[in-house]
């Protein structure tokens, strides 16, 4: 094994001494001019992958494809390098097509409403205008409905005010007012702080199915008074000024609230009645 390595070595080593100094520089020059050869190669090919028709028709195709990030991509890259050709004139065409297109896509994904108002007011004559309408109204059917449902759960006049206040003109607004009505008075008289209202003075007996009350108001602040039973009523009485309302006879719940003070009890009406409401300070 020695001996064939050894023949191997001088025979690698006879041979390299036989090239001579002329042809090795020949090998060399070819191997600059392949590099450079290589080089060119390279940048024509650049040239002709970011050329102007090249770019333009690549984003053409993304568009199509409904790639739209490939696409802006490619006509931004066409302005960027080609400015002053005509196809840069196309490409700001197209890019204005994507920004319609992506503020579409970006509203039928979404379930704001605002999304698709944006894209109205945008683009009044756009390709997707009229479904854009059609999108709005789904939305506030699907966006009331939503919103219905979490003031429902929830349940507390709290809750179905910021409804209303969204959606003043909800088919259900008068039920709904009864309701916050009814859920004030039976929040009121469940709060441990809420004060004991004295009853009204009756001025008139026998049985008739509508009773009448006169509140007068001496609280030194704006008072609201607010019924519950077979009729629901809230009034607002200013300082030193006189209401009267009428309910259908029954028993009632009553709460009243008055200079960040809360009263409340219940009432059996059957006729007419008169109460004064003042506020009594009280030194211990």
């Amino acid at each position: 094994m020695k001996k064939i390595f050894t023949y191997c070595l001088i025979a690698s080593t006879l041979l390299s001494s036989c090239v001579s100094e002329t042809e090795h520089q020949k090998v060399l020059d070819e191997k600059n001019e392949l590099s450079v050869e290589n080089q060119q190669l390279k940048t024509e090919l650049e040239e002709i992958k970011f050329g102007a028709p090249n770019l333009l028709t690549d984003g053409k195709k993304f568009l199509e494809a409904k790639d739209y990030s490939k696409a802006r991509d490619k006509f931004q890259t066409l302005l960027e390098k080609h400015p002053d050709l005509p196809q840069s004139i196309e490409a700001k065409k197209y890019l204005a097509t994507l920004d319609e297109e992506e503020l579409w896509q970006e509203a039928i994904n979404s379930d704001d409403i605002s999304v698709s108002e944006k894209y109205i007011s945008k683009y009044p004559k756009g390709k997707y205008v009229s479904r854009a309408k059609t999108r709005k109204e789904e939305l506030k059917i699907l966006n009331t409905q939503k919103a219905y449902d979490n003031a429902k759960n929830g349940n507390t006049s709290y809750a179905w005010k910021n409804f209303l206040e969204e959606y003043p003109n909800h088919k259900d607004a008068n039920a709904i007012r009864d309701k916050i009505i009814r859920l004030e008075v039976d929040e009121i008289m469940g709060n441990s702080n809420t004060g004991q209202m004295p009853s009204f003075n009756q001025n008139s007996y026998g049985y008739s199915s509508t009773s009448s009350v006169a509140i007068t108001n001496n609280t030194g602040c704006s008072l609201t008074v607010r019924y519950s039973g077979a009729d629901v009523k809230m009034i607002e009485i200013p300082n030193g000024g006189t209401r009267r309302v009428n309910l259908s006879s029954g028993t009632y719940k009553v709460a009243a609230s008055a200079c960040g003070e809360n009263y409340a009890g219940t009432e059996n009406l059957q006729g007419s009645y008169n109460s004064s409401f003042y506020i009594e300070t009280r030194r211990y």
